[in-house]
Protein backbone atom coordinates (compact mmCIF):
# COMPACT_ATOMS: atom_id res chain seq x y z
CA UNK A 1 0.00 0.00 0.00
CA UNK A 2 1.72 3.29 -0.73
CA UNK A 3 1.40 6.49 1.47
CA UNK A 4 -1.23 8.34 -0.12
CA UNK A 5 -3.80 5.28 0.39
CA UNK A 6 -2.94 4.59 3.71
CA UNK A 7 -5.19 8.20 4.18
CA UNK A 8 -8.22 5.93 3.70
CA UNK A 9 -7.51 4.06 6.88
CA UNK A 10 -7.53 8.03 7.97
CA UNK A 11 -3.99 8.69 7.79
CA UNK A 12 -3.71 12.32 8.10
CA UNK A 13 0.12 13.35 6.99
CA UNK A 14 1.77 11.18 4.22
CA UNK A 15 4.65 11.93 1.66
CA UNK A 16 5.86 10.69 -1.46
CA UNK A 17 8.76 11.42 -4.25
CA UNK A 18 7.37 11.59 -7.69
CA UNK A 19 10.73 11.12 -10.54
CA UNK A 20 10.12 11.52 -14.51
CA UNK A 21 8.46 8.73 -16.22
CA UNK A 22 5.91 11.70 -18.57
CA UNK A 23 3.03 9.04 -19.50
CA UNK A 24 3.03 7.02 -15.99
CA UNK A 25 -0.28 8.64 -14.07
CA UNK A 26 0.74 10.43 -10.97
CA UNK A 27 -2.54 9.34 -8.86
CA UNK A 28 -4.66 6.17 -9.03
CA UNK A 29 -8.44 6.84 -9.16
CA UNK A 30 -8.79 5.86 -5.60
CA UNK A 31 -5.68 8.24 -4.94
CA UNK A 32 -7.65 11.26 -6.90
CA UNK A 33 -10.64 10.57 -4.61
CA UNK A 34 -8.70 10.62 -1.26
CA UNK A 35 -7.36 14.25 -2.50
CA UNK A 36 -10.40 15.37 -3.70
CA UNK A 37 -12.77 14.54 -0.26
CA UNK A 38 -10.36 15.44 2.45
CA UNK A 39 -9.59 19.01 3.68
CA UNK A 40 -5.62 18.87 3.38
CA UNK A 41 -3.01 20.94 3.27
CA UNK A 42 -0.35 20.62 0.37
CA UNK A 43 3.10 21.40 0.04
CA UNK A 44 4.98 20.42 -2.74
CA UNK A 45 8.81 20.72 -3.73
CA UNK A 46 10.16 20.69 -6.97
CA UNK A 47 13.66 19.60 -7.06
CA UNK A 48 14.32 19.36 -10.18
CA UNK A 49 12.22 19.81 -13.67
CA UNK A 50 8.98 21.22 -13.36
CA UNK A 51 5.25 19.70 -13.16
CA UNK A 52 2.09 21.39 -13.08
CA UNK A 53 -1.57 21.13 -11.56
CA UNK A 54 -4.66 21.89 -11.68
CA UNK A 55 -6.04 23.88 -8.66
CA UNK A 56 -9.70 25.22 -8.38
CA UNK A 57 -10.02 24.82 -12.01
CA UNK A 58 -6.70 26.67 -12.81
CA UNK A 59 -3.61 25.20 -14.14
CA UNK A 60 -0.19 25.75 -11.72
CA UNK A 61 3.23 25.40 -13.35
CA UNK A 62 5.59 25.27 -11.13
CA UNK A 63 9.60 24.65 -11.87
CA UNK A 64 12.77 23.67 -10.57
CA UNK A 65 13.75 24.87 -6.45
CA UNK A 66 10.42 26.04 -6.27
CA UNK A 67 8.04 25.23 -2.74
CA UNK A 68 4.09 25.45 -4.04
CA UNK A 69 1.70 25.56 -0.60
CA UNK A 70 -2.01 25.56 -0.84
CA UNK A 71 -5.29 25.64 1.51
CA UNK A 72 -7.71 22.65 2.59
CA UNK A 73 -9.79 25.01 0.15
CA UNK A 74 -7.99 24.40 -2.57
CA UNK A 75 -8.96 21.37 -4.81
CA UNK A 76 -6.11 19.83 -6.37
CA UNK A 77 -7.10 18.18 -9.42
CA UNK A 78 -5.20 14.74 -8.79
CA UNK A 79 -5.81 13.45 -12.59
CA UNK A 80 -4.51 17.03 -13.98
CA UNK A 81 -0.59 16.35 -13.10
CA UNK A 82 1.74 16.68 -15.69
CA UNK A 83 5.28 16.89 -15.42
CA UNK A 84 8.51 17.18 -17.67
CA UNK A 85 10.65 13.48 -18.11
CA UNK A 86 13.44 14.72 -15.57
CA UNK A 87 11.28 16.05 -12.71
CA UNK A 88 11.61 14.96 -8.87
CA UNK A 89 9.17 16.36 -6.76
CA UNK A 90 7.99 15.43 -3.27
CA UNK A 91 4.96 15.92 -2.12
CA UNK A 92 3.04 15.81 0.98
CA UNK A 93 -0.51 16.33 2.28
CA UNK A 94 -1.55 16.89 6.01
CA UNK A 95 -4.81 18.18 7.79
CA UNK A 96 -4.43 20.86 10.72
CA UNK A 97 -5.22 18.31 12.61
CA UNK A 98 -1.94 16.82 12.43
CA UNK A 99 -0.02 19.45 13.18
CA UNK A 100 -1.89 19.56 16.91
CA UNK A 101 -0.06 16.26 17.47
CA UNK A 102 3.15 17.48 17.32
CA UNK A 103 5.22 18.76 19.86
CA UNK A 104 5.85 22.40 18.40
CA UNK A 105 5.98 25.28 20.92
CA UNK A 106 3.36 28.23 20.56
CA UNK A 107 5.29 30.28 18.84
CA UNK A 108 5.11 28.30 15.74
CA UNK A 109 1.56 28.55 15.36
CA UNK A 110 1.96 32.32 16.03
CA UNK A 111 4.67 32.35 13.59
CA UNK A 112 3.02 30.29 10.73
CA UNK A 113 -1.01 32.85 11.35
CA UNK A 114 -0.22 34.78 8.44
CA UNK A 115 0.72 31.69 6.30
CA UNK A 116 -2.58 30.33 7.00
CA UNK A 117 -4.62 33.62 6.91
CA UNK A 118 -3.34 33.82 3.46
CA UNK A 119 -6.18 33.41 0.92
CA UNK A 120 -4.56 32.07 -2.35
CA UNK A 121 -2.06 29.34 -2.87
CA UNK A 122 1.61 30.72 -3.21
CA UNK A 123 4.74 29.39 -4.95
CA UNK A 124 8.04 30.45 -2.97
CA UNK A 125 11.57 30.26 -5.35
CA UNK A 126 14.03 28.84 -2.93
CA UNK A 127 17.84 28.85 -3.14
CA UNK A 128 19.88 26.13 -4.04
CA UNK A 129 21.23 25.39 -0.23
CA UNK A 130 17.27 25.29 1.13
CA UNK A 131 16.15 23.37 -2.05
CA UNK A 132 18.85 21.08 -0.97
CA UNK A 133 18.20 20.82 2.66
CA UNK A 134 14.54 20.21 2.36
CA UNK A 135 14.87 17.56 -0.18
CA UNK A 136 16.99 15.50 1.93
CA UNK A 137 14.89 16.34 5.05
CA UNK A 138 11.63 14.74 2.76
CA UNK A 139 14.03 12.06 1.55
CA UNK A 140 14.56 10.71 5.01
CA UNK A 141 10.71 11.33 5.98
CA UNK A 142 9.90 8.98 3.32
CA UNK A 143 13.25 6.57 3.70
CA UNK A 144 11.28 5.75 7.43
CA UNK A 145 7.82 6.01 6.35
CA UNK A 146 8.32 3.15 4.20
CA UNK A 147 10.06 0.92 7.48
CA UNK A 148 7.79 -2.13 8.69
CA UNK A 149 6.45 -1.32 11.88
CA UNK A 150 8.60 -3.47 13.90
CA UNK A 151 10.89 -1.10 12.80
CA UNK A 152 12.96 0.22 16.19
CA UNK A 153 11.89 4.05 17.47
CA UNK A 154 10.64 4.00 14.01
CA UNK A 155 7.05 6.03 15.55
CA UNK A 156 9.70 8.69 17.59
CA UNK A 157 12.20 9.01 14.66
CA UNK A 158 8.93 9.91 11.99
CA UNK A 159 7.78 12.19 14.78
CA UNK A 160 11.05 14.02 14.98
CA UNK A 161 11.93 14.33 11.42
CA UNK A 162 8.21 15.51 10.63
CA UNK A 163 8.59 18.46 13.37
CA UNK A 164 11.96 19.76 11.99
CA UNK A 165 10.82 19.75 8.49
CA UNK A 166 7.28 22.00 9.71
CA UNK A 167 9.84 24.17 11.32
CA UNK A 168 11.85 24.49 8.12
CA UNK A 169 9.15 24.57 5.76
CA UNK A 170 8.04 27.72 8.09
CA UNK A 171 10.95 29.18 8.37
CA UNK A 172 10.80 29.58 4.44
CA UNK A 173 7.59 30.37 3.71
CA UNK A 174 8.08 33.25 6.62
CA UNK A 175 10.76 34.85 4.83
CA UNK A 176 8.48 34.68 1.44
CA UNK A 177 5.45 35.90 2.66
CA UNK A 178 7.57 38.89 4.68
CA UNK A 179 7.66 40.30 0.99
CA UNK A 180 4.13 39.27 -0.26
CA UNK A 181 1.75 42.68 -0.66
CA UNK A 182 -1.73 40.74 0.00
CA UNK A 183 -4.00 41.61 2.89
CA UNK A 184 -5.15 38.39 4.70
CA UNK A 185 -9.10 36.87 3.90
CA UNK A 186 -10.71 37.82 6.98
CA UNK A 187 -12.09 34.77 7.08
CA UNK A 188 -8.80 33.06 7.04
CA UNK A 189 -7.49 35.51 9.51
CA UNK A 190 -10.41 34.29 12.13
CA UNK A 191 -9.41 30.62 11.13
CA UNK A 192 -6.16 31.23 11.97
CA UNK A 193 -6.89 32.82 15.09
CA UNK A 194 -9.39 30.07 15.97
CA UNK A 195 -6.21 27.18 15.49
CA UNK A 196 -4.54 29.17 17.82
CA UNK A 197 -6.69 29.42 20.48
CA UNK A 198 -7.61 25.83 19.99
CA UNK A 199 -3.95 24.93 20.12
CA UNK A 200 -3.68 26.43 23.54
CA UNK A 201 -7.18 26.10 25.02
CA UNK A 202 -8.55 22.86 24.23
CA UNK A 203 -7.99 20.69 27.15
CA UNK A 204 -9.68 22.75 29.19
CA UNK A 205 -12.55 24.63 26.30
CA UNK A 206 -14.80 21.90 24.84
CA UNK A 207 -17.16 24.60 23.68
CA UNK A 208 -17.73 26.75 20.81
CA UNK A 209 -18.98 29.56 22.62
CA UNK A 210 -15.91 30.22 24.21
CA UNK A 211 -13.94 30.49 20.97
CA UNK A 212 -16.58 32.72 19.27
CA UNK A 213 -16.12 34.83 22.24
CA UNK A 214 -12.51 35.53 22.22
CA UNK A 215 -12.25 35.95 18.79
CA UNK A 216 -15.70 38.23 18.86
CA UNK A 217 -18.07 37.39 16.70
CA UNK A 218 -21.00 34.59 17.45
CA UNK A 219 -21.05 30.56 17.70
CA UNK A 220 -22.83 30.49 14.47
CA UNK A 221 -20.37 32.73 12.41
CA UNK A 222 -17.53 31.09 13.60
CA UNK A 223 -18.93 27.65 12.60
CA UNK A 224 -20.03 29.44 9.33
CA UNK A 225 -16.48 30.16 8.33
CA UNK A 226 -14.74 27.04 9.79
CA UNK A 227 -17.39 25.30 7.38
CA UNK A 228 -16.43 26.90 4.40
CA UNK A 229 -12.73 26.59 4.54
CA UNK A 230 -12.22 23.12 6.18
CA UNK A 231 -15.68 21.45 5.05
CA UNK A 232 -16.28 20.88 9.15
CA UNK A 233 -17.98 22.90 12.14
CA UNK A 234 -16.38 24.75 14.47
CA UNK A 235 -17.16 21.82 17.49
CA UNK A 236 -16.45 18.90 14.99
CA UNK A 237 -12.83 20.37 14.75
CA UNK A 238 -12.78 20.85 18.46
CA UNK A 239 -13.75 16.94 19.04
CA UNK A 240 -11.28 16.01 16.71
CA UNK A 241 -8.52 17.62 18.73
CA UNK A 242 -9.83 15.85 22.25
CA UNK A 243 -10.13 12.71 20.71
CA UNK A 244 -6.79 12.77 19.45
CA UNK A 245 -5.08 13.63 22.39
CA UNK A 246 -7.22 11.29 24.01
CA UNK A 247 -5.80 8.64 21.55
CA UNK A 248 -2.07 9.52 22.44
CA UNK A 249 -2.71 9.94 26.35
CA UNK A 250 -4.06 6.55 26.13
CA UNK A 251 -0.94 4.88 24.42
CA UNK A 252 1.23 6.33 27.03
CA UNK A 253 -0.54 4.45 29.60
CA UNK A 254 -2.52 6.95 31.61
CA UNK A 255 -5.35 6.05 33.46
CA UNK A 256 -8.93 6.73 32.04
CA UNK A 257 -9.94 8.73 35.08
CA UNK A 258 -7.02 10.64 34.46
CA UNK A 259 -7.09 10.93 31.21
CA UNK A 260 -10.42 12.55 31.72
CA UNK A 261 -9.29 14.89 34.28
CA UNK A 262 -6.67 16.18 31.97
CA UNK A 263 -8.69 17.08 29.42
CA UNK A 264 -11.26 18.71 31.74
CA UNK A 265 -14.25 16.39 31.48
CA UNK A 266 -16.93 16.23 34.50
CA UNK A 267 -16.11 12.55 35.05
CA UNK A 268 -14.96 9.34 33.50
CA UNK A 269 -18.11 8.40 32.48
CA UNK A 270 -19.32 11.19 30.33
CA UNK A 271 -15.07 10.98 29.01
CA UNK A 272 -15.69 7.20 27.77
CA UNK A 273 -19.44 8.26 26.12
CA UNK A 274 -17.28 11.04 24.64
CA UNK A 275 -14.67 8.96 23.34
CA UNK A 276 -17.06 6.00 22.17
CA UNK A 277 -19.55 8.28 20.59
CA UNK A 278 -16.69 9.86 18.59
CA UNK A 279 -14.40 6.90 17.72
CA UNK A 280 -17.10 3.60 17.85
CA UNK A 281 -15.40 2.12 20.80
CA UNK A 282 -14.57 2.62 24.25
CA UNK A 283 -10.89 3.98 25.74
CA UNK A 284 -10.86 0.69 26.73
CA UNK A 285 -11.06 -1.92 24.02
CA UNK A 286 -9.00 1.16 21.99
CA UNK A 287 -6.01 0.98 24.36
CA UNK A 288 -6.38 -3.27 24.10
CA UNK A 289 -6.04 -2.84 20.11
CA UNK A 290 -3.17 0.21 20.16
Amino acid sequence: MSSIDKLIDNRDFFAFHIKGNKSKPVFSPQQQHVLANKSLYSLCLIKKGETSFIINDERIQVGQHHLLLTHPSSKVNGASVTKSWDCEVYLIFFSIDFTFKLELQKDFFDFTKKSLALNSNHIFSLSTSDAANLSNLFKQFIHYDKQDGDYIFKPQIIKSLTEVLFCEIARLASQNIKNIPVVPSRKREILANFYLLLKQSFRREHMVQFYASELGITPKHLSVITKELTGKPAIELIQNVLVEEAKCLLRQGLSIGEIAKQLHFSDQSFFGKFFKRNVGISPKEFRQKA
